[in-house]
């Protein structure tokens, strides 16, 4: 069943659980002066916040990511804003579940998020820019995606896919695979606005030393992970 939005929203309102993963402004972890580009400053309902976007540019306009690897590219948003402020040399892949695969994925989606999948064209707005050339778009369920191509080769890895509970598990153990050397940055989205990110990040933090250092951005859904080891 795919519920409407303002179910979703309800929801996820009185069923969230509270943010535990300590909160830290950006400036502590990136400096301000880092120069980045803005792309399409105006949002879509299911992108993230021009505070949230600006803050994943500066993260990686600071680190200087050669591979990035995003999960859930959506309406491409975000993926163009990642190409913008990486060098010429990187390649931005990023990763979404077709719509015709709504119905069979191999873990629960969480509930009102299917109407983010159903749509007729994955990245619609990075398509015909000139940024294209460093994009590599990618399709599949997350859960069965092989990603073994890129396991030890990613430097930036933005999680923003599917929001339940067990996708934000499956997708985040994954990330720790992807990066190079075992060290990066990971990012995740919605982080105290639905219920299975707040929920998986928490027990993370609590359970798995891997994400001990996990903060959240002040003024952001997103927690950030940076890996040293």
């Amino acid at each position: 069943m795919q519920y409407p939005l303002i179910i979703q929203r309800v929801y996820n309102h009185f069923q969230k659980k509270k943010t535990i993963i300590p909160k830290i402004g950006l400036s502590e972890l990136i400096p301000e002066d880092v120069f980045i580009q803005i792309h399409q400053s105006g949002s879509a309902d299911g992108n993230i916040s021009m505070p949230e976007l600006m803050s994943i540019n500066r993260a990686i306009g600071f680190h200087k990511p050669l591979n990035l690897f995003e999960i859930g590219t959506f309406n491409g948003r975000t993926t163009l804003n990642m190409a913008s402020n990486c060098s010429e040399k990187s390649k931005v892949y990023t990763l979404d579940l077709p719509k015709e695969k709504i119905n069979t994925t191999i873990l629960p989606l969480a509930p009102g998020e299917k109407s983010f999948i159903d749509k007729e064209i994955i990245g619609s707005n990075f398509l015909e820019t000139d940024y294209t050339k460093k994009i590599i778009q990618l399709y599949g369920d997350s859960a069965t995606f092989d990603f073994s191509h890129f396991n030890n080769n990613i430097d930036f890895i933005f999680i923003d896919g599917s929001h339940s509970y067990e996708y934000v598990l499956n997708d985040s153990k994954k990330a720790l695979s992807l990066l190079k050397n075992g060290k990066g940055v990971i990012m995740w989205h919605d982080y105290g606005g639905w219920i299975g990110v707040t929920k998986a990040l928490n027990e993370l933090y609590l359970k798995d030393e891997k994400f001990k250092n996990l903060k959240q951005i002040q003024g952001t859904s997103l927690a950030y992970l940076s890996v040293l080891n």
